[in-house]
């Protein structure tokens, strides 16, 4: 609660170009003047922006750390939640479009990594930038058919044993909280009715390069279909595990991903490849 507690009251946030941002996708507490690129952070399923605000404090000082605040959650929890993937999209693409001043990446974990694939898709269709680079993290390739039937309309005791398997199930502290399962229930059944209602549409690969990553443990993702992702761009890929299960990126492992990361934006940033040889200090860090 204290995530969308802090982010009640803010003052909107405007835009390079003067606009005001459709719904506040954005949270002002985002704005970096001196960054010379943004990262934009897309949400797992049920989750909102809260995971991806403390990344500021350990990513380079030049990257802007925008996690993206969608509809039904946090500062948004009075909106409706989007349960179809394509109106998403456009909303969400409406809206950055005046933040492509400078360089941006994206980072989608889960649900959000098949967020960031459309939304970089959806940009460029738009005739805007594509993005510098794609992290997509915790899911197969979006093309590869999804293992598992759909959830979202199951009874509560059927839904919950069904991510306790895939997932590893809510937090102890929001089974045991009434009020806390009454607010999240229905988000994250909205956000699985999203995927399992999404329908996957081939379209050209990117021109950006793409990071795929994932937890060692995660039953959910393969190595196949980690590797699948390699279809989405004509540019560099790579893939890497961590340590961990589906949300490796909350546990130990959060340290090693975000010094890969900082190593990565700060290639990027400088107009460097991925594959170029190592910095010092990614060399040291990892």
């Amino acid at each position: 609660m204290r995530a969308h507690e802090d982010y009640l009251g803010e003052p909107q946030m405007t835009l390079p170009n003067g606009a005001l941002p459709a719904g506040n996708w954005i949270s002002p507490r985002s704005r970096n003047d001196g960054a010379r690129i943004r990262l934009f952070c897309l949400p797992h399923a049920g989750a909102g922006t809260a995971m991806y605000i403390i990344w500021k404090r350990f990513l380079p000082a030049f990257v802007e750390v925008c996690p993206v605040q969608i509809p039904g959650r946090e500062a948004r929890l009075a909106e409706p939640s989007i349960t179809d993937c394509a109106r998403l999209i456009a909303e969400m693409t409406a809206a950055l479009a005046g933040y492509m001043d400078k360089p941006y990446v994206i980072f989608g974990h889960s649900m959000g990594a098949l967020l960031a694939l459309d939304l970089a898709r959806s940009l460029r269709s738009a005739g805007l930038p594509e993005p510098s680079g794609l992290f997509v993290s915790g899911r197969n390739a979006t093309h590869v058919p999804m293992k598992h039937g759909a959830i979202h309309q199951m009874a509560d005791e059927e839904f919950l044993e069904a991510l306790a398997t895939r997932y590893g199930g809510l937090p102890q502290e929001v089974l045991d909280t009434p009020e806390l399962m009454e607010l999240y229930l229905p988000i994250l059944r909205a956000d699985m009715k999203l995927l399992e209602n999404h329908r996957y549409e081939a379209l050209a690969p990117l021109a950006c390069p793409i990071a795929a990553f994932a937890g060692k443990d995660d039953r959910n993702v393969s190595a196949a279909g980690l590797e699948a992702w390699r279809e989405h761009t004509t540019a560099e890929f790579e893939t890497k595990w961590f340590e961990g299960g589906h949300f490796y990126l909350t546990g130990p492992s959060r340290t090693d991903l975000l010094e890969f990361l900082s190593e990565r934006l700060t290639r990027l940033a400088s107009g460097m490849t991925l594959s170029a040889e190592p910095l010092q200090a990614a060399s040291d860090a990892e």
